[in-house]
């Protein structure tokens, strides 16, 4: 009996310590002013360089943050946030990669990665023409099955399981066409324009990149993601222990990032400076301001929580996030690539202060 004691005693201190030496680990660190650091692993682009200015201009400590920024090529963004060498607590992620690849990322886990806040919207792309008696697609005549009936006569190049296939699929549902009816090229985004040129194809995915080399050919774009409602959201994701550990501070980083963005677009030209400097040191592309404003005029970056509600969170809203997550479920679904619809995020709404 009295080893048994000792034996259950000795138990209770081990789970005692490793306890301990858990909370210790999930406990977030603090800086020398007391707040507590959150480490969030961004990309050199134009929309996510809106969260330098976090720091400088006291964004972050005013929601009682600091935020330590760790930037990163974009593909490495998820497998980080994945791994459990704690080098980042948040990461910027996309829906429609979460979406295909939450099944593989997490399978089997019982510490999910999640998508756990839609932030902006690339809406800058869609689909370009070269043949000038390929009509323009208005917001109408997308939502029209008499006028989507016209994708059934073109030839169209989009690779397949990308945004764009999504986007024909999402489109087709609402003309009432069958994908096998749609004549679809699967094709990289810089092959099938090269084919649209070459009058092989009708239509053609395009990216900023695409629709401005079209553009100086003569080309056009057609159907815009604008116009379609349809586009890629790109939002927070971390593990579901770094959620359950530090929801507060996410967020406070989620109402950080809306004062950011509110800074840089009150007055894009007085206020990319810190946004510029940063891409500079680190993007492969090196912006002017004018190229900057540019890329940014094709994306749809809400300035509050308010404006993220109205046009994206809210139920029939323009950019409604469970419509477009549930239309790309549906794709990937039937076109096998994953079995399960993955579920959708709730988004987090932390009080404003």
């Amino acid at each position: 009996m009295n080893r048994l004691h000792s034996l259950l005693a000795a138990l209770l201190v081990v789970a005692v310590v490793l306890a301990a030496f858990y909370s210790l680990r999930r406990t977030a660190p603090e800086s020398a002013n007391g707040l507590p650091i959150l480490t969030v692993a961004t990309a050199p682009y134009q929309d996510l360089a809106m969260l330098v200015n976090a720091e400088p201009l006291g964004f972050a400590k005013k929601h009682g943050l600091q935020l330590k920024l760790i930037t990163m090529a974009w593909e490495d963004i998820l497998p980080t946030v994945g791994s459990y060498g704690k080098t980042v607590d948040v990461g910027f992620g996309s829906y429609a990669e979460y979406i295909t690849k939450y099944s593989k990322i997490n399978n089997n886990s019982s510490d999910p990665i999640l998508f756990i806040q839609p932030l902006y919207i690339y809406d800058g792309g869609g689909f370009i023409a070269m043949r000038s008696d390929i009509p323009l697609f208005s917001e109408a005549d997308l939502s029209s099955p008499e006028k989507l009936a016209l994708l059934k006569t073109y030839r169209i190049g989009a690779q397949k399981e990308s945004l764009y296939d999504m986007m024909l699929y999402e489109l087709a549902s609402r003309g009432g066409i069958k994908p096998s009816e749609l004549h679809v090229v699967d094709i990289p985004m810089n092959d099938s324009l090269l084919a649209l040129e070459a009058k092989s194809l009708d239509l053609s995915s395009a990216g900023l990149t695409q629709v401005t080399e079209a553009r100086k050919q003569g080309g056009r774009l057609v159907i815009s993601m604008q116009d379609a409602h349809f586009a890629d959201i790109t939002g927070f994701i971390c593990r579901k222990s770094t959620l359950d550990a530090r929801k507060a501070d996410i967020e406070n980083l989620i109402l950080t990032w809306f004062d950011c963005v509110n800074y840089v677009m009150s007055d894009l030209k007085a206020n990319s400076g810190n946004s510029l400097r940063y891409l500079a040191a680190n993007a492969a592309t090196q912006y002017t301001y004018e190229q900057y404003a540019d890329a940014l005029s094709q994306e749809y970056l809400p300035r509050s929580l308010s404006d993220l509600q109205a046009e994206v969170l809210k139920p029939g809203s323009k950019f409604d996030y469970l419509r477009i997550g549930n239309s790309m479920n549906d794709y990937l679904v039937s076109h096998g690539v994953i079995s399960a619809p993955t579920p959708l995020p709730t988004p987090l709404l932390p009080d404003t202060p």
